[in-house]
């Protein structure tokens, strides 16, 4: 497989410049379509486990250009508040910059730093999610107590590498077929690299999904890294029936050392004539190793997301939780409102 991976690398992208150089204008083409978006999170937010604090959750500015009609690239700035791993808590983090070149309106592919496709929170952006976190198997990684409760995504939602996408056509899915570094954003510190499938299906009554990634990790990677596999499995859905919303998600793998599973239900009501959707959803997470627990998480939110205009909007939620460290369990009840705005 080692071996193949240059080879599969130079096949891939000596049929991109090969179609790209086979297209009027397609290279060094002015362009004047620029569009800039983005959106802000201001949050306060407390704890039993973490004092009540203003904090600026993470603001992200989306710059996406056109070069003509087959290519184009996006180039995305973000701050966050923890940073990922490897930055100051007040860095300016390139969390996404990519090219796109579509061949066909069936197939394209994605070259650079790339947000994931994997399930559904980890792909969704934050800017569309009701609950204020995505769930602990997804992301987490940060909590009060001393606890490993590191979803898969736990350090960036996004790698680098190379996608190629099939659009679905006439009911058929949406195809992502990848190969990446599988460092989040980060160098490789090997010739080995990650590969991943994602199938996602858009229907009438909602959506659905299965995801597979296959691959290692070097946590931390430097010197004193780790390689331990990094491997899962995911399923999704979410369904609408008139104003109800019910969404839910499973993933199960190993990552830094320890098996991983974790699952999420939750539900919504969009209210007609109304500006605000209420929302409970439950979660568990489990980090086994050996058959021994080396941390659980339990926890059952419940907030309400209200639309001030199409562009702000504020969410309150409350949390009770059960956050288990080996043999010890702490109840953690914490809160947050949330101020977003987008432009």
């Amino acid at each position: 497989m080692r071996t193949l991976v240059p080879l599969m690398v130079l096949v891939m992208l000596l049929t991109i410049v090969a179609y790209a150089g086979a297209q009027e204008g397609a290279i060094c083409s002015p362009s004047d379509k620029m569009t800039i978006c983005g959106f802000l999170q201001a949050r306060y937010s407390g704890s039993d486990s973490t004092v009540e604090d203003f904090s600026l959750r993470q603001m992200y500015v989306n710059l996406m250009g056109k070069v003509n009609e087959n290519a184009g690239f996006v180039l995305t700035l973000a701050t966050f508040d923890p940073n990922p791993p490897g930055h100051a808590s007040d860095d300016i983090v390139v969390f996404n910059l990519f090219g796109t070149y579509k061949f066909t309106d069936e197939w394209s592919v994605l070259l650079g730093q790339v947000p994931t496709f994997f399930g559904l929170e980890a792909w969704q952006s934050s800017s569309q999610r009701l609950a204020l976190e995505r769930a602990a198997i997804c992301e987490k990684g940060r909590t009060g107590v001393a606890a490993d409760l590191f979803g898969f995504y736990f350090a960036h939602p996004s790698d680098r590498g190379l996608w190629v996408k099939r659009t679905g056509t006439e009911g058929q899915p949406d195809v992502y077929v990848g190969m990446c570094n599988g460092q989040f954003a980060d160098t490789d510190a090997d010739s080995n690299k990650n590969v991943s499938l994602d199938v996602k299906w858009t229907r009438d009554w909602g959506m659905a999904g299965v995801s597979w990634l296959d691959g290692d990790l070097k946590w931390p990677n430097d010197a004193t890294g780790t390689w331990n596999d990094r491997k899962a499995v995911d399923v999704y859905a979410k369904y609408l029936y008139r104003t109800w919303n019910l969404q839910g998600e499973w993933a199960d793998g190993k990552m830094l050392g320890t098996d991983r599973d974790g699952w999420y239900l939750q539900v919504s009501r969009v209210v007609e004539g109304k500006n605000y959707i209420p929302f409970v959803k439950y979660e568990e997470f489990n980090n086994v190793a050996a058959g021994v627990t080396m941390a659980e998480y339990d926890a059952i939110h419940a907030g309400v997301a209200l639309q001030l205009d199409d562009k702000n909007q504020i969410t309150f939620q409350i949390t009770d939780a059960d956050v288990t460290n080996g043999s010890t369990t702490t109840d953690d009840f914490s809160f947050g409102a949330s101020w977003q705005t987008s432009f």
